[in-house]
Parts: structure tokens; sequence; C-alpha cells
């Protein structure tokens, strides 16, 4: 570590401080003296420079041991010495308690005062790369934690609850960028009046679409000196605040229009807590952080259009077999949310109830395959026939097993195994109790209980009493029992869907 950095001498002996200074001067530290406590706070307070700072013990209105404990409070990284001529076991005690690293006794060896720095600067420069490490660690974790996340609204809220824990801050935002590029709205806010909440307003009018306009942080250390910016501001609080974008990457824009678009959102702070002033180091920090979450959040938003175009490649599909099988869409419809409440009902997460709902209606999709002539014959179809419309499951699977996606793997899965029976007579591989897979279960009979109760080409419609006669007999042979019991329980939900969604002649 460079002998630049300062060092601080406090002692009431005007012939102490002087000695201190010339024999630490001579080695070329940087040597700064006070007489008393206050005098020392007062200088720590007004430079953040000093690393080492030696103090006597006896010393009157405020001894060593105090001065130490309020220094540490105003500069938590200074690494403190007392200097005493009677040194104690308790006094050594009292000191350590209080962060004292080293003492040195009166009086003074040259050797001893010389080592004792040597050791406290490179305690200080330990101490750093552990910060600087610790520090590297959890915006680590917060960039791993960010780039985990899947839902807009949860990758918001983390966003700006760990800025604020970082750089520990106690009021912020984030501000959203309309599709225009004209208006800025509050997505995220902590500490703000509630009539903030999702408040918008020009970029022209606000220090967060200066920023976004600018494609630049704005770090101000006390507002009242920038008049331009305090016009902006919204009633700040407290005088100084950071503002940093979320910025696209590679963007093919140039010229005049480069920066246009290039933001997608602001993250605003603060407030930092015990009246401190943001640093340069916090500055820093919300911009690799705001670099990740503007990633993340450009995945997200691109993720959940993909699966909003999953969802109607699904739609579509479904409506498209079902069309082919004369039915209507509705069929798909029904199955989809039978599908939903069964798996809600049976412990399914939401999330995965809802790739259950948005997976099963291409559990036939592999009918596409199958000859008009057979998967609409009015009659009774030959066993040769009826082995041809079984292989629509396998032909189901082999078109989806091969694409990506959560939703379009669980079609695969349902495609493969709706037909698949709980005493292991069904097809196409005879699978039997769990090995069926519960989406599987739940859409055989979600699937079932639909198809009995619409008119096809080969039968009439089933009444509903019927229907529930044969689930009862099947309870255990072709359906699983508990998923069984499961629909029973629930009946007059599934009814009511059934209800909602009727075919429309």
């Amino acid at each position: 570590m460079a002998k630049a950095e300062r060092i601080l001498i406090v002692d009431d002996e005007i012939v102490i401080r002087e000695l201190m200074s010339d024999i630490l001067t001579d080695e070329g530290f940087s040597v700064a003296s006070a007489p008393n406590g206050m005098a020392a706070l007062k200088m720590l307070q007004e430079s953040n420079d000093f690393v080492v700072l030696f103090t006597d013990i006896m010393m009157p209105e405020m001894d060593g041991i105090e001065l130490i404990r309020k220094a540490r409070l105003v500069s938590p990284a200074l690494v403190p010495i007392v200097m005493t001529g009677y040194a104690t076991l308790e006094t050594a005690r009292a000191a350590v308690k209080e962060g004292a690293y080293d003492y040195v006794l009166k009086p003074f060896n040259l050797s001893e005062i010389k080592m004792s720095v040597t050791n406290a600067l490179e305690r200080c420069r330990l101490s750093n790369e552990n910060a600087s490490l610790r520090e590297i660690t959890e915006l680590f974790n917060i960039s791993e934690r960010i780039a985990s996340i899947r839902s807009e609204d949860a990758l918001l809220e983390f966003v700006l609850n760990a800025a604020l824990e970082r750089v520990e801050a106690e009021r912020g935002s984030l501000m959203l960028v309309s599709d225009d590029g004209l208006e800025m709205t509050v997505a995220r806010g902590v500490g703000l009046p509630q009539d903030y909440d999702h408040a918008a307003v020009h970029v022209k009018n606000s220090i967060s679409g200066w920023v976004a306009e600018n494609v630049k942080p704005l770090f101000v250390e006390d507002i009242r000196q920038e008049p331009s910016v305090d016009k902006l501001s919204w009633q700040l609080r407290d005088n100084s605040f950071i503002s940093v974008p979320l910025e696209r990457k590679g963007s093919a824009l140039s010229g005049p229009d480069a920066c246009k678009g290039r933001v997608i959102a602001v993250l605003n702070v603060t407030e930092k807590r015990n009246q401190k002033t943001f640093t340069e180091a916090d500055l820093k920090i919300l911009s690799i952080m705001a670099n990740h979450a503007a990633a993340a959040l450009e995945n997200v938003r691109l993720l959940a259009d993909v699966e909003d175009t999953q969802r109607e490649i699904v739609f579509t599909l479904g409506e498209i077999v079902e069309t082919r099988s004369q039915e209507t869409g509705f069929h798909v419809k029904r199955v989809a949310e039978y599908c939903k409440l069964l798996g809600l009902k049976c412990g399914l997460s939401s999330a995965e109830a809802e790739i259950l709902r948005l997976a099963s209606p291409l559990h036939d999709v592999g009918k596409v395959g199958i000859p008009d002539a057979i998967l609409n014959k009015p009659g009774k179809l030959s066993v040769d026939e009826f082995d041809i419309i079984k292989t629509h499951a396998q032909m189901g699977y082999d078109m989806l097993k091969v694409t990506k996606g959560h939703v379009l793997q669980a079609a695969a899965i349902i495609a493969l195994q709706h037909h698949e029976r709980f005493d292991g007579k069904g097809y196409p591989n005879g699978l039997s109790g769990k090995d069926i897979h519960i989406f599987g279960r739940i859409t055989g009979i979600a699937d079932v209980f639909d198809a009995l109760g619409v008119k096809r080409v080969y039968k009439d419609a089933w009444e509903l009493d019927r229907i529930l006669e044969l689930f009862r007999e099947e309870r255990g042979n072709h359906f699983d029992p508990d998923i069984t019991d499961v629909f029973f329980a629930n009946i007059e939900e599934i009814l009511e869907i059934r209800d909602s969604l009727s075919d429309i002649e």
C-alpha cells in the first residue's frame, strides 16, 4: 500500500503530536494531528481519506476509547492504534472492544511505531481486498438472482429492493419508458407518496426522463447546487440522489436517433441511511445492477412474447385438429380449463397447472396424420382402422418432442400418454399407475369426460348421469383413483366450466 495515505495523530500534548508527526513524515506518510477527540472527529467528518488513527488513551473531555468508538461510526474502515504510558489489561480490553488494532507505549520506540504502522496498513489493504471480494460476490449473487426471475413484476420488485439495500438508500423507484419514448411511469416505488404509484410524467419533465433521453447516469451530491436538475425533481426530501438507465444493448440506430428507444427503464435512489451522501462507489454498484437488470428485463419480455406465441400456436393447432374431426374448438378450451382445475386440486403449483392448461389442447395433434375416411367414419371402426387411430398418440409425440419450451415439451408428454390407462391396458406403451405422467392422467380424465358429453359422427352425446356412472366404474381401472376422487369432489366447478364454454351451433 502506498505511504501517501493519511495518518491522524490525536494527543493533548503538543510535544507528542510533533514527535509522532516528525517520525511518520520522515517515513513518507501524510500526517495530520488534533489536540483532542472533538477536533479529531471534526477532521474525520470533513475528510474520509484517513487510514490510521493514533490516539492517546488518557485525554480530557473525551478519552481515546470513546474517540475510537465514535471515529469508527464516522469511518468504519479506519484502523485505530492507541498510545499510552499506562498500559493495563483493562485499558487494552476496552480498546480492543472498541476496535483498536494495536498499541504503542510511551516513551516511543521508533521501530515499534514503524512496525505498528506497517501492520496497520497491511491490515487495511487486506480489509479493502476482502471488502471488494465480498462486494463482487454479492453483486454476482444478485446478478444470478436477477437472471433467474421469469416474471416482469417480480423482477422489477427484486431489482429495486436489492439496489436500495446495496447502497443503503431508504427511497427509490423504477420508472418504465413508454413504447413511444414520451412518458415515464412509476412501475415500482419504495418510500414514495401513495399518489406516485404508477404515476406518469413526460420525459421532458423529470430527472428520469433526462437520464432516458441522454442514456447516461446522473449522480448529484447536492441538488441545491444544480438548479437545472432541481427544477425537474419531484420534491426530493434529500439533496443527494443517483439515477441510472437500464439500457438496451446493440441498438441499430445511429445519428441523431441513436439514443431513441435505447433505455427501457430508469432506476432512482435517494435518502441514504444515517444522512450520508451517495458516493462514486454507489454509482458504480447501481450501474452494474442496471446493466444486468436491463438484459434480464429484455429476456423476460422476449420469453413472454414467445410464450404468447406458443399459446396461440397450441390453441390454433388444437382447433385445427378438432375441425378435421368435425368438432368445435370449444372441446380443447374446455379440456384445458378442466385440466387446470384438476391440476390445482391435485396439488400442482399454479405455474405447473398453467403449463398443463396451455399444453393440453394439443393432446390429439397427432390426428392430423390420420386419414379423413377413418377419422370421420360415422360407423364403428374395424380393428385395423382402430389400430391406425391409435397411432395418433405416438405421431403427436414425434411431432412435438423436438420442440423447445416448457409448454410444447409438456404437450409432447400429454399427446403420448393421454390414452394410457391406470390398469396398464391403454396405448401406445401400456404404461400403468404412476408411471403415467400426472399431466397424461389428468388430461385423460378431462378428455374422456368432455368427449362423452358431446355428439360426434360416430356417437350421440351421453347424459351426465351415464358419464358419471362410467367414471365410478372405471375408477382405478381406466382412471387414476385419486384424480377421479378429485374430479367428483369438484364436479360442480367442472360443470360450470362446461356450461360457460358450451358448443355453439
